[in-house]
């Protein structure tokens, strides 16, 4: 309202006299600062129907429509909605998650559909994450090549379902003509990985650029343990990796020292394992910029069936003689006892990094009993 009119030419002002530019503002700070239930695509397609001058101005305004939140249930979640979401944005945060409790028939439901329409706009996603059944991961997973040119951060990620046999999977999964690729892929530098252990390598060893990555994170339910070597012996550019690992010992994983798995850049590493892994691993890398270590113990039952010929401690000290770091941080959980580390294997650790005795003491924490 204009005070500088005099009462009789005052009117009162409706929300359409604000300033497009202000209007656009406020819708871009509705659209992210809500949470709309996961059936609809979000607050952007509230405000599209509002009335004709909100949808006009939704239209032309991009960073309304950079965020798609979608729970993929059934009919309501079309092809075409997708398809005008992505007209609408110029780059776009996507979150997709394939409801892994409905019905399916692989490769012949409504996810295929929504799957399709989604990586044809690939050309527009910033960072994407999908989190979907083992039929939601084989529809993404044979989507050819795709051209992903803004894409900065990938999470793919298994959402277990009733039928969560990991050993019946693969056999349904073909490794041939039309498994997914990323290509131009320049902009790519985090992946979170979330499979399984019997995903098959040959799905992931090209998937993208790997030597472009500067962060990796293997989380529950794991990966295929070459992969392991696979980003040990590629990723040369990382400077955060955390491994999670599991179920590995029916897979015969092991890892010999070699100059090929030196990461020379890489500062922080989490590494969540059982013994066989975890032993294995350290005594084989080279990481000479590391300034974070945390270990987290799997435990398992039947670790005393796996033997391997290191000690936990001893692999700790393979590690620090092959990298030669100086570590401001150190944090090991759940191995301290029998069979993990010693009270004189982490003392032994500690004498060789002062480092980390002349920091705060919150920097080191080793929870377990000594």
């Amino acid at each position: 309202m204009d005070l500088a009119l005099p009462p009789s030419d005052r009117r009162r002002l409706g929300i359409n006299d604000v300033p497009n530019e202000i209007l656009a503002g406020i819708f871009q700070w509705v659209s992210t600062s809500s949470s709309p239930p996961c059936s609809d695509l979000g607050a952007a397609e509230i405000l599209n129907q509002v009335c004709s001058l909100w949808r006009e101005l939704a239209h032309v305004t991009p960073a309304l429509w950079t965020e798609l939140n979608l729970n993929v249930r059934g009919a309501s979640d079309g092809e075409e909605l997708l398809t005008q979401w992505f007209s609408r944005s110029h780059a776009v945060v996507i979150v997709l998650r394939v409801d892994p409790f409905r019905p399916r028939r692989p490769l012949k439901n409504k996810n295929v559909n929504v799957m399709e329409t989604v990586c044809a706009h690939s050309d527009l996603w910033r960072r994407f994450h999908l989190s979907a059944p083992w039929s939601g991961l084989m529809n993404f997973f044979t989507m050819g090549a795709l051209q992903t040119p803004n894409l900065e951060e990938l999470v793919v990620e298994y959402d277990p379902d009733i039928l969560s046999a990991a050993a019946i999977y693969t056999q349904y999964l073909t490794v041939n003509a039309g498994r997914t690729t990323f290509g131009n892929c320049t902009q790519l530098k985090s992946i979170r990985l979330g499979l399984l252990p019997t995903f098959p390598l040959e799905l992931l060893s090209d998937l993208f650029p790997w030597k472009n990555l500067t962060e990796v994170v293997f989380q529950k339910p794991g990966v295929h343990p070459a992969l392991v070597k696979h980003v040990f012996a590629h990723c040369k550019g990382l400077t955060r990796l955390k491994i999670w690992t599991n179920y590995w010992r029916n897979l015969e994983f092991s890892m010999e020292y070699s100059d090929e798995y030196c990461l020379e850049y890489l500062e922080s590493f989490d590494l969540e394992a059982d013994i066989q892994p975890l032993v294995h691993i350290l005594r084989s890398v080279q990481l000479p910029a590391l300034k974070s270590l945390s270990l987290s113990r799997i435990m398992n039952l039947d670790e005393a069936r796996y033997p391997v010929d290191l000690t936990p401690g001893e692999a700790l000290m393979r590690l620090k003689e092959h990298s030669d770091f100086s570590l401001s941080h150190l944090e090991i959980c759940g191995w301290m006892g029998d069979g993990g580390l010693r009270a004189d294997d982490v003392l032994r650790f500690l004498a060789g990094n002062p480092g980390i005795l002349s920091k705060p003491r919150s920097q080191m924490q080793v929870l377990g009993r000594l």
